[in-house]
């Protein structure tokens, strides 16, 4: 892809690494707040050590990323942010878009990650639109099989305002809605499973001659406790005893490989690599540059 595609520098909220002939783009969309009470099967006081040694505010806040791929003349999005689901200081993954000079008709596809507000809230307008009406939307099979089922009669306020939105978006879009049950998604991504965290969570392993990334979703929402702290999940996890063994089994992979990861809720701009530090992991990464 050529150079003269991207601006001579870019915004602070976009960031974009060469992986191979791809190009993926971070757009950072939003920051969610957050509580030490969604941190599970660990200590709380061991959570709040951690929080404070990050010298991060208590209660924390969430970053919420989304990817743009540029696959030769394709652009597919990587899940989309809150979108027209926003409140407070609202969504910013529209204005990245625009800042890139990049409009939503412009947008091919949309690989899902999981079917979670936070990561399609975008594929919707405010008057309950489809947001990108030229573009295919992929999603794991695993997770369509669960989200389009009636919540349970016992499901907490959360988790069903999660199928609501569920079914909200996937009506939206039903005309454009693609299932993926296999691995191979397009050329140069592959599809990673993941479930835990959703029974369908699923990452993208995007490859390009000998350079990999693997854009891992929700691997981590408070990665500054769950990476030193593996067994820590979150409460809107919906197999939690998976999504440990999962993130377990994940973190082993890519700190052997050396294997560059991309995380939604991974700081700005989401990239970096992953090490063993004393009982866990530490997050080493990408410094984001005013050039790409």
């Amino acid at each position: 892809m050529s150079d003269s595609l991207f601006p001579d520098q870019q915004p602070a909220n976009v960031h974009h690494l060469r992986v191979g002939e791809i190009i993926v783009t971070t757009l950072m969309d939003a920051y969610m707040q957050g509580s030490l009470e969604l941190i599970q099967h660990v200590d709380a006081s061991r959570a709040e050590t951690l929080q404070a040694q990050s010298l991060r505010p208590n209660p924390p806040r969430i970053t919420l990323n989304a990817y743009l791929l540029h696959i030769g003349d394709q652009r597919v999005l990587v899940d989309t942010g809150f979108g027209a689901l926003a409140d407070g200081e609202g969504a910013r993954l529209s204005q990245g878009l625009a800042d890139i000079g990049v409009l939503p008709d412009a947008i091919d596809a949309v690989l899902v990650t999981h079917l979670h507000p936070d990561h399609i809230g975008g594929l919707i307008t405010s008057d309950d639109q489809p947001a990108f009406a030229n573009a295919r939307i992929l999603v794991p099979g695993e997770e369509l099989d669960f989200w389009q089922q009636q919540a349970p009669a016992d499901a907490s306020d959360m988790f069903a305002q999660q199928f609501d939105v569920a079914h909200r978006v996937l009506e939206i879009n039903r005309d454009r809605i693609e299932r993926i049950d296999g691995d191979q998604v397009m050329d140069g991504v592959t599809r990673v499973a993941l479930p835990g965290h959703t029974p369908g969570h699923s990452g993208y392993l995007i490859e390009s001659g000998s350079d990999r990334l693997l854009l891992w979703g929700d691997i981590v929402h408070l990665p500054h406790i769950q990476l030193p702290e593996p067994n820590a999940g979150v409460l809107f996890d919906v197999d939690g005893e998976r999504a440990v063994a999962t993130r377990k089994d994940i973190l082993v992979r890519v700190a052997k490989e050396k294997l560059m990861v991309a995380g939604h809720h991974l700081d700005f701009p989401g990239i970096g690599h992953i090490v063993e530090d004393t009982q866990g992991y530490r997050f080493l990464p990408h410094v984001w540059s005013p050039t790409p």
